[in-house]
């Protein structure tokens, strides 16, 4: 994954949970307005998805933060693994891997 990518992906998740606590803090302040019992429950039921999600981002945050690894450097290695792990996988990808090539003859 290019750099950018990268960039772009870790502002998503910044903009994720922005988003989630903003959720939540409005959530918080509807509860303290005058809402029947169901209005009430609705609301913590909102709260109650949106806090396992908003934990899940800030460790995705906090991997991505500390992470130095390349992407591609990452996918790569799983697909090798994959390739030695599933031998249907590894034969359809050597029918697709590059070839050597063979040596231009001189023109002489």
């Amino acid at each position: 994954m290019p750099q950018q990518s990268l960039s772009r992906s870790v502002g998503g998740v910044e903009n994720e949970i922005d988003f989630l606590r903003r959720l939540i803090d409005e959530v918080a302040r509807e509860l303290t307005h005058n809402l029947d019992l169901d209005q009430k429950l609705a609301m913590l039921e909102t709260v109650g998805h949106a806090a396992p999600q908003l934990a899940r981002m800030l460790k995705v945050q906090r991997e991505l933060a500390g992470s130095d690894l390349d992407p591609a450097a990452l996918l790569r290695e799983a697909l090798l693994e994959l390739q030695e792990e599933w031998p249907e996988f590894g034969a359809f990808c050597k029918e697709f891997q590059a070839k050597p090539e063979e040596p231009l003859e001189s023109q002489t």
